[in-house]
């Protein structure tokens, strides 16, 4: 059974209202993972903890803000690739293995609690103060799942 080690998460700089985003970290694989096949998944989420100031209408539970998308497998003709909400880790062998993944994030999607906040500071004007914007990342390996398909049945129900 695959372990996690806590990810990193790296807000960088910003260009053209795009963050770069790295979240980072590392999966052990042991010999009963040999010759199977996980799922990588990375997602974003706004923490809405106790006492945040949150707005109007945001629930307090915490929000998904973003999914890295992964390259898909071609589809002919053509090879158009889909992309798809995580990564493919074909296990050859019993280890560790680092993942790092940079994605450019519009700003307005880390703006987990959107609006300002009102400050008093008499005998000065009210100052209005962005909302603090508070992210982390999600990191979950998980098996490929297994389906099977029945084959085509005529319910005789229409044309």
């Amino acid at each position: 059974m695959p372990t996690l080690t806590a990810p990193t998460l790296t807000l960088g700089g910003t260009t053209a209202n795009k963050r770069n985003v790295t979240v980072a970290g590392s999966v052990t694989f042991d010999a009963s993972d040999v010759g199977k096949t996980f799922r990588l998944e990375i997602k974003l989420f706004g923490d809405d903890f106790s006492g945040d100031k949150l707005p109007s209408g945001d629930s307090v539970s915490d929000d998904e803000l973003y999914t890295f998308s992964f390259p898909g497998v071609p589809i002919p003709p053509g090879n158009f690739v889909l992309p798809r909400p995580y990564k493919a880790i074909a296990v050859a062998s019993a280890g560790t293995v680092n993942y790092s993944e940079l994605r450019k994030v519009d700003v307005g999607v880390l703006d987990e609690d959107p609006g300002v906040v009102q400050a008093l500071d008499p005998p000065l004007p009210p100052t209005q103060l962005p909302r603090k914007d508070e992210v982390y990342a999600r990191v979950t390996v998980s098996g490929v799942p297994v389906s099977a398909m029945s084959p085509t049945l005529d319910a005789s129900i229409g044309l």
